[in-house]
């Protein structure tokens, strides 16, 4: 992770270099750490500031990071100009760190994209990208998203979409199960999903949920499938038990087939002779649209309460945490989490004082339902 330590530092806000605009910088109110505002255009990111034994350590705020490397690194040695630098991990190593790729999708940028007439592709966890890059490579006139948290993984198949000149290929780091809450309803021609990490001792980590089965149904074209593709026994037994617990279901099972395409793992597993499970579950009905269109603003308050931080909202099926503050001149930012209790969302709330304004920082809040009644809930623990 790009990062840079200094012994001492003049940083006096604000301030801009080569289309960056550092804003603000927050404080905590224990006074351990700060957070630093920066916008490029529309984009925000945050960078923080912590103590460190030979003095302090600057990198991204793991949910606000720019989703290039490059551009982070940018962000961060603009900052090591006024700082005492002690080590630092920030010269380009690569060409394709050095601008935001326009195939890596925020929840902004991918929200446009599935709101034109197009039939989508879905791989999630798609690793060294081999299945997903020759699926688009095959199909031109089809369009497909892969789905991965992995840094290094994106970084190399954003590499290979421009090799390439693949123009039907987009990226995103969302994750897989929140997307598919959102998504509308029969617009996707298939689901892959290979290999996924098993979570047997924590099974309610994995993607392939009854939650997650029923929202993928709904997403797919009548007709169209989800395609589990997994070396685990026990995961392929309860994702085979999901489908026989629904009043109606089509599904095709096969063990040990071969597939097109290989990944490197794959073919490792098979020179060590261990079963290969696969099972297409088939959506069968046309699905109604969902109405889940919300707004997101938040009224200014001329006042935060006191007692706002550590204060918690426990939901039949949803819940709200505000867990810091974070101060300046003019503005505060608090840190919160709220959602799903199975895939929180953890996000920025700035407070700006000057512009009377309120708002959440970074990518648009997805529309799903706990998300909004989270957002309710805010709005009325804040006394707006």
């Amino acid at each position: 992770m790009p990062h840079f330590i200094a012994k001492d530092y003049e940083l006096n806000f604000p301030f801009s270099k080569d289309g960056l605009n550092f804003k603000e910088e927050f404080f905590a109110l224990d006074g351990k750490e700060s957070l630093i505002l920066v916008q490029e255009g529309e984009m925000e990111f945050l960078i923080r500031k912590t103590p460190h034994a030979k003095g302090w350590l600057f990198k991204s705020e793991k949910i606000m990071r720019p989703s290039s490397t490059g551009v982070l690194k940018n962000v961060l040695s603009a900052l090591a100009d006024h700082c005492e630098v002690l080590s630092d991990n920030l010269a380009i190593s690569s060409k394709r760190q050095k601008t935001q790729s326009p195939y890596m999708l925020d929840g902004e940028r991918l929200l446009l994209e599935l709101q034109k007439d197009r039939e989508w592709v879905l791989e999630i966890g798609f690793g060294s990208g081999r299945h997903l890059l020759n699926l688009a490579k095959n199909s031109p006139h089809h369009y497909f998203l892969g789905v991965e948290i992995h840094t290094p993984s994106l970084e190399q198949v954003q590499n290979q979409i421009e090799i390439l000149g693949l123009k039907n290929l987009f990226l995103t780091r969302l994750d897989a199960r929140i997307l598919l809450n959102f998504l509308p309803s029969n617009s996707l021609g298939a689901i892959y999903l290979h290999f996924p990490v098993p979570w047997n001792k924590k099974p309610h980590r994995r993607v392939l949920t009854k939650a997650f089965l029923t929202q993928a149904m709904r997403a797919l074209k009548k007709d169209s499938y989800l395609h589990l593709r997994t070396d685990d026994e026990e995961y392929f037994s309860d994702a085979l038990k999901l489908a026989l617990d629904s009043q109606v279901s089509r599904i095709n099972v096969r063990k040990n087939c071969d597939f097109s395409i290989i990944s490197k793992y794959e073919a490792r597993w098979k020179r060590q002779e261990k079963d290969i499970y696969d099972i297409e579950f088939y959506s069968l009905f046309e699905s109604d649209e969902m109405d889940l269109k919300h707004d997101f603003s938040l009224p200014f308050i001329e006042c935060v309460p006191q007692d706002l931080v550590g204060k918690k909202i426990l939901g039949k099926d949803f819940f709200l945490h505000i867990h810091r503050c974070y101060k300046a001149k003019d503005s505060i930012i608090l840190s919160i989490s709220f959602g799903d209790f199975n895939w929180p969302n953890s996000r920025y709330l700035w407070m700006d004082s000057k512009q009377r304004s309120m708002r959440f920082l970074g990518a648009p809040i997805l529309s799903i339902p706990a998300n909004i009644k989270a957002h309710q809930a805010l709005i009325q623990l804040l006394g707006a």
